[in-house]
């Protein structure tokens, strides 16, 4: 059994700690009313008992991230899962537990923490993750400098041994949890050879370079206010581009569909390239989520939309695969 756990932290609601402290109480107290009612074996209950009070340390020991909007936290012992994720929106408080984690509020507010921003010089490489709204150090590299110099006093056969190391580090970070888009800060003559280290799996995720940043001093706030528009952009480019095509396609009968049948049709049969659904449109949790889970599970990218373009559609449609 897995235990979700969403709390909200909206600064205009829980501004002070007595406020957040209230939010936590309740939300730990409905998570201990629901565990003793629910029909659970004796196994099966002492584990949601133990994850709950995990989740219940996390929320009141003070480790949870600063300036975020949200919390979700996903505890399953027997599984030996533990994950806290910061989020860039507020989100409605809930507990609960089942086979598998609660993801469909996560789907409501987007993408966060699927953008990843390096900053690399040659000496050092620092690897941060998030939206445009927070990012979060996840990584910070210093290779030994020595060898070779060249006439600008570096010694060269360690630079590349340096980018190399930074780009090993950027896969491992795509392979574990991808990301979908790449920002880079480095010196103008360095960017080339940096990006022809990459994998070619980061490489293609490579949407462009930040400017004026220094990369050993700078902040991450400023990091974040220096990417923030440069995500913000692409993010509307991509759904406009997928809203495009489509219309596109369904003009044509083609590669897409419309509709919560013919899209939970479609993920059935693992067809999904794209799922898209309105954002905070009346359409049942329960279909969300199945629907959610389903489109991650073939690795199929998921949309919220604001507006209305997919309301003659009943708020959720799907691009295809084949």
């Amino acid at each position: 059994m897995v235990l979700s756990a969403y709390l909200n932290l909206d600064p205009e609601r829980f501004a002070t700690a007595g406020a957040r402290e209230s939010e936590v109480r309740s939300l730990i107290d409905s998570g201990h009313r629901q565990i003793e009612s629910a029909h659970l074996d004796h196994d099966h209950r002492e584990q949601v008992r133990g994850d709950l009070e995990r989740v219940q340390d996390y929320l009141s020991g003070g480790d949870a991230p600063s300036g975020a909007h949200g919390l979700a936290v996903f505890s399953c012992s027997s599984l030996d899962l533990f994950e806290a994720l910061s989020l860039p929106e507020p989100v409605e408080s809930s507990i609960s537990f089942d086979a598998g984690p609660l993801i469909a509020p996560l789907a409501e507010i987007g993408p966060s923490g699927h953008w990843c921003v390096t900053l690399v010089n040659r000496r050092v490489a620092r690897i941060m993750r998030g939206s445009q709204d927070r990012l979060f150090s996840v990584a910070e590299i210093g290779d030994s400098i020595q060898g070779r110099r060249t006439r600008d006093g570096w010694y060269e056969h360690d630079v590349q041994a340096h980018l190399r190391h930074t780009a090993e580090v950027l896969l491992s970070q795509q392979r574990r949890r991808p990301f979908q888009g790449l920002l880079v800060a480095a010196p103008h003559d360095l960017r080339d050879t940096f990006e022809k280290t990459l994998h070619s799996y980061v490489r293609e995720r490579l949407v462009g370079y930040l400017d004026d940043l220094d990369v050993e001093a700078a902040t991450e706030e400023e990091v974040r206010e220096r990417a923030a528009d440069v995500i913000a952009e692409h993010e509307r480019e991509h759904l406009t581009e997928k809203l495009g095509r489509l219309r596109a396609e369904l003009g044509r009968d083609g590669r897409a569909v419309g509709g919560a049948d013919g899209v939970m049709d479609a993920l059935q049969q693992r067809r999904v390239e794209a799922l898209l659904f309105t954002r905070g449109d009346k359409i049942p949790d329960e279909m969300i989520e199945e629907a959610t889970e389903a489109a991650i599970a073939q690795d199929a990218e998921v949309l919220a939309v604001d507006g209305p373009d997919l309301g003659p559609l009943g708020g959720i449609a799907a691009l295809l695969r084949f």
